[in-house]
């Protein structure tokens, strides 16, 4: 299996800033370890059902034919494009005139939450996050093309599972960790996500969806 073209995407899914941001606002609130910890169960339980659903429908697909279309080849060019429209749709849509996103509002709703709405919380950003969505369709067509054994798969998607849902779960280790003496670097986060998270993400999307759509046009040619 060619493990370097799962990079993209668990990169792209690990820098999700919005679950980052919820994470760590939830750890500026009283009791918010037990729902900062809820909402990222959500959000890496999230990323692996996508992986698996994902790997299923690669391995349905048909392979490419001596002069015929590579059907997954082509999804890596149309997830690229969008991709690539989901990053111009944040830059002219989803930024105030200063450059903060749009839904920056929610952070005051954070300290409302427990556990259980955490939870869903993290199952939420995920379905409602397009970028993810398709980075989870692109790696589970990699890791189904290759049809690797079962332990190999397993193997494989602990480990990408582990990478892509990361950034949710480091927050909360350093927390814990360090403690109060963690709090500046956690405020310190939260003030880079409200001032340039925006502009962090559209570059994010612009890189991924440019690597996509030149790997499925190579892969065309």
């Amino acid at each position: 299996m060619d493990i370097v073209a799962l990079v993209p995407a668990v990169v792209g899914i690990a820098l999700s800033p919005l679950v980052v941001a919820s994470i760590v606002f939830l750890l500026g609130h009283r009791g918010g370890y037990a729902s900062a910890a809820a909402c990222a169960t959500g959000w890496v339980l999230s990323v692996a059902v996508a992986l698996v659903v994902a790997v299923l429908l690669g391995e349905r697909l048909p392979a490419p034919s001596e002069g015929g279309t590579d059907v997954r080849a082509v999804i890596e060019v149309v997830a690229g494009v969008l991709l690539l429209g989901l990053g111009i749709w944040q830059w002219t849509v989803r930024r105030l005139p200063d450059g903060r996103p749009r839904s920056a509002g929610w952070s005051d709703l954070m300290a409302a939450i427990g556990p259980a709405r955490a939870f869903v919380v993290g199952v939420a950003w995920f379905l409602t996050n397009p970028k993810a969505l398709v980075l989870s369709v692109t790696a589970g067509l990699v890791v189904g093309d290759a049809d690797p054994s079962v332990v190999a798969m397993v193997g494989i998607g602990t480990a990408y599972v582990l990478v892509a849902g990361s950034s949710a779960v480091l927050p909360i280790a350093i927390a814990a960790a360090l403690g109060r003496r963690a709090e500046p670097m956690l405020a310190a986060t939260r003030g880079f996500i409200a001032q340039r998270g925006s502009v962090a993400l559209v570059v994010v999307l612009v890189v991924l969806g440019l690597v996509q759509c030149v790997t499925g046009v190579v892969a065309l040619l």
